[in-house]
């Protein structure tokens, strides 16, 4: 009895198979009565797509010109910093200068002294 239901069914999965694989699932008169239904979900899913697509390439876009930002910020302060240390400098000669002290300012930097202490020696 077992056998016979399992070659029954068996059967019917294949004609199912058959009938998917011919085409005859789903006929002309079925797409022709559901023609404006198809058309729809398919003209919005083109435009969730078309969507998420300008989406990311606008992200994109955007991530490329904060990058862009950022580096011409760091590039802006970088000149900043060098304008004024230069007027800095300047400026301390020219009041040197016009004080008639003397003086002269080193071109060479600062120079820094590092000590070793013994150990158990304090600062």
């Amino acid at each position: 009895m077992f056998k016979t239901k399992f070659k029954k069914g068996f059967k019917k999965v294949g004609n199912g198979a058959r009938i998917v694989a011919q085409g005859d699932a789903l006929d002309m008169r079925w797409f022709g009565r559901h023609f404006f239904l198809i058309a729809f979900s398919v003209m919005t899913i083109i435009a969730i797509i078309a969507t998420r697509f300008e989406h990311q390439t606008s992200e994109a876009t955007i991530r490329s010109l904060r990058k862009d930002i950022a580096r011409q910020e760091t590039f802006l302060h970088e000149q900043q910093s060098r304008y004024m240390t230069l007027t800095r400098e300047s400026a301390m000669i020219h009041l040197v200068d016009s004080l008639h002290l003397g003086l002269e300012i080193s071109t060479q930097m600062p120079q820094t002294l590092q000590y070793n202490l013994a150990p158990g020696q304090r600062r």
